[in-house]
Parts: structure tokens; sequence; C-alpha cells
């Protein structure tokens, strides 16, 4: 087998003050079904036990790790990108986890030809870390509508960044945030990269969006007050279900293959 066969998988881990889930987050990845990770915390001087928890995972398990003051959570991922060495990206905030298989599909399909971008089907996490809720639909986004910037939770609702991977070289060509980025310089980034690809659906659970009082994209107002107004067409466009339509349409046609 060559490094093509397992290509190295970069995941950047963005933390300050989280030892209440942050050992959930490392477990996650430490049982990922596939081996050749790279993990990279990026920490911005916490003061409560993140540190110490780091380094006693640190003895046993290969961490690549930063603590010092950063400009925010998107500052600190591209700190973690800046150091990445494998040709798969991601990242998976310090409260968030991914199923045991999560990797493994990712290398599966984005070491296919013209495959540069992937999502998992959605899926929520509690307080507890019980995946508790899953999608009855599996949503395709359409590249138009996300260059467009109409999936927000105004428009055609959420596309969600823990159940994302890409290649390195997509990042290298369109990755990056914007300065005055605070909570919604993932909305950015899906509409950066979709300026070059497609994001491909693979129908699987691989991690969610966990739910806790203490998160910062519970501050919706804040996040939305970082999206421009779209107009009236993602808003009718979900109204009328068209976003739902095309993903039974596209998860029927993929069945009659």
């Amino acid at each position: 087998m060559t490094d093509e066969d397992f290509p190295l998988v970069s995941i950047v881990t963005p933390t300050y003050n989280s030892e209440e889930y942050l050992e959930q987050n490392i477990e996650s990845i430490i049982n990922q079904t596939y081996g050749n990770i790279e993990h990279i915390i990026i920490d911005g001087g916490s003061t409560d036990g993140t540190i110490e928890i780091i380094e006693e995972f640190d003895k046993d398990y290969d961490i690549k790790w930063i603590s010092e003051p950063d400009d925010g959570m998107y500052d600190a991922i591209e700190k973690g990108f800046d150091i990445a060495s494998g040709t798969i990206y991601a990242w998976l905030n310090s409260d968030d986890m991914y199923l045991p298989w999560a990797v493994e599909i990712a290398v599966e399909h984005l070491t296919n030809d013209g495959v540069e971008w992937i999502t998992g089907h959605p899926a929520h996490w509690n307080e507890d870390g019980i995946l508790y809720y899953v999608n009855p639909l599996r949503p395709h986004f359409r590249r138009k509508w996300i260059k467009r910037g109409w999936y927000h939770g105004g428009g055609l609702g959420w596309m969600q960044q823990e159940s994302m991977f890409w290649t390195a070289e997509l990042w290298d060509k369109k990755g990056g945030f914007p300065e005055d980025a605070g909570l919604a310089g993932d909305y950015y980034l899906w509409m950066k990269f979709a300026e070059r690809s497609d994001i491909k659906q693979v129908g699987t659970v691989i991690s969610g969006f966990r739910e806790h009082d203490n998160q910062l994209t519970d501050d919706m107002d804040n996040y939305s007050s970082e999206i421009p107004d779209t107009g009236v067409i993602p808003k009718l466009i979900s109204t009328l279900y068209i976003q739902n339509l095309y993903s039974l349409s596209l998860n029927l046609i993929e069945q009659l293959k």
C-alpha cells in the first residue's frame, strides 16, 4: 500500500476553556477506523483544565498543539491549517465528535477523481453526547445556491460544518475566513468553496451538531448579523419546499442508478 491509499487527514480543533467536552472530542478521533490522522489542537490560552487534558493525551497520542492568545475561533483554525501536512482537511470544534467511521468515509470519497468536498447526513448530539436526532431527509446542496449564500437560517437552512471534509488543494485555492468573522466564518467559507467545486453528499451520518448551553453559535442574532440580506428568493424556495424536492429528486435518481 502507498501514501495514496492511506492519505494523511489533518483535523484542526480550535479550543478555549473547553475542559468539559474536549476529552470526548479527542477520543472520537483516536477511535476512528482510519489510522493516518494528524490531530492539531489550537488553544487560545485556556485558564481552566484544557491544557492538562491535552498534555495527558499527548503522552500516548501524537497531538500537534499550540496554546497562545489568538483573535478568536477562525484565527485559530487558520493557524491550524497553516501547519497541517495532510492532503485532506477538516475542523472539529472542541465540543463536537465524530462517529468512528467518519474519516474512513471521507477518505473513500475524497480520493476519487473530481471530488474535493463532502458532507455527511445531518444529525444532532445532545449535551450528554447522545446522538438523538438524524434528519429524515438526506439533503443535497445546490452549488449555485451555495455560491449565492442562500444556505442560512433565514433561507434554505444550514450546512452542517461538523460533517464537512475537503481536500487540502481546495483549501489552498479557496480557503480562509473574512478578517471580521465572529461566528459566521463557515458560511463564507462554503460560498468560496462553491466557486470552485460541487459538494458531495455521502448519505451517512459521520458527525453531528452538539447542543448545549454555552456554545457560541447559540447566539443566533450575532450570527445572523454577519450574513447579508439575500432577498426573498431563498425564503420563497424554502416556503415552497423546493429545496426538499431538489434533495428528494437527487436521492431518487441515485437509487435508480
